[in-house]
């Protein structure tokens, strides 16, 4: 019973976590990205002066996942004003061994990247993900036993690979 339970845990929390956003990509000229919305507004309010230390400006076809398209940072000075946002992160490369970039972007800047049939299309690949398991064996000679392994979760040649090396 214990061993039945762990195991549909387990496949229910993978199908509820691996879940790709729809990849946007930039459609005009150029735009600014900023890690934060304070500095995409600073940036904005102001184009002809240096970005902020966390913006950088990117070409049209910069391409990039997002994960909340409907954010929004309402102007400090004046609380009738709002800049309609699209918060996410850039893609993850093949091979990718850093952390998540997080960005935010002007939503007017950016359009969804769709397929020959009109859908959204996916990132096919993630950040890596490492995690230990845990379960309890029952031995010959019927003690429990802890059993570990770490598992790992990347993005090999375009595509998620899954490897687990056992701890002990």
């Amino acid at each position: 019973m214990l061993k039945t339970s762990a195991v549909a845990i387990f496949a229910l929390s993978a199908s509820f976590g691996a879940r790709a956003m729809p990849v946007f990509k930039v459609v005009t000229d150029t735009a600014v990205i900023c890690a934060t919305a304070a500095d995409l507004h600073v940036a904005t309010l102001s184009p002809g002066a240096p970005l902020p230390a966390t913006c950088k400006q990117v070409e049209a076809g910069f391409a990039f996942e997002a994960l909340n398209r409907s954010a929004a940072y309402d102007w400090p000075d004046d609380v009738t004003k709002t800049d309609l946002l699209i918060y996410g992160r850039e893609l993850a490369g093949a091979n990718e061994s850093g952390a998540p970039r997080y960005i935010n972007i002007l939503r007017s800047a950016a359009a969804p990247v769709l397929d020959q049939q009109g859908l959204p299309v996916e990132a096919k690949c993630d950040y890596p993900h490492t995690f230990v398991t845990n379960s309890l064996r029952a031995g010959p000679d019927g003690k429990l036993y802890l059993k570990q392994g770490k598992v790992t979760i990347k993005c090999v040649n375009g595509e998620m690979r899954q490897t687990y090396q056992p701890l002990n």
